[in-house]
């Protein structure tokens, strides 16, 4: 049981999430904004701002990372759980907007949301599991 314990730390799957977030989402979409405009949008349908776009999107991302972050470093506890759920909601809600609407505008492809959204379930149940736990 206190091998799972290390498994379903909230700790570790914010850490992973934040990891994930800034690797795939901020520092992919900075640095190779022209080719994620032209993969997202379609060669034939990129134009002059898309990749601005796709490139202040990464640094907004940025933005939530080192949000995030400092969540992780500075708070602890119940406290810290909360705001684990709360972020795996916000994310959760973000991830399928972009999957549902993006995909509806032929913006992108669902299948590259999967890996997000279990990210994001996974840190709301080790969140909820954490919640759950009596105080110590």
């Amino acid at each position: 049981m206190r091998d799972m314990s290390k498994v379903l730390s909230v700790k570790l799957w914010f850490w992973i999430v934040i990891v994930a977030n800034g690797v795939f989402g901020a520092l992919m979409s900075s640095l190779r904004a022209a080719d994620l405009a032209e993969s997202w949008w379609g060669a034939g349908n990129v134009q002059a701002h898309d990749e601005i776009y796709e490139r202040i999107n990464g640094y907004l991302l940025f933005a939530m990372i080192f949000i995030l972050v400092g969540i992780a470093v500075l708070v602890s506890g119940r406290v810290f759980n909360q705001l684990a759920l709360i972020t795996s909601g916000s994310l959760l809600f973000v991830h399928l907007a972009i999957m549902l609407y993006g995909n509806a505008n032929g913006y992108g492809s669902p299948g590259e949301w999967v890996a997000p959204l279990v990210l994001d379930v996974v840190l709301a149940g080790t969140a909820v599991r954490a919640l759950r736990q009596p105080s110590a």
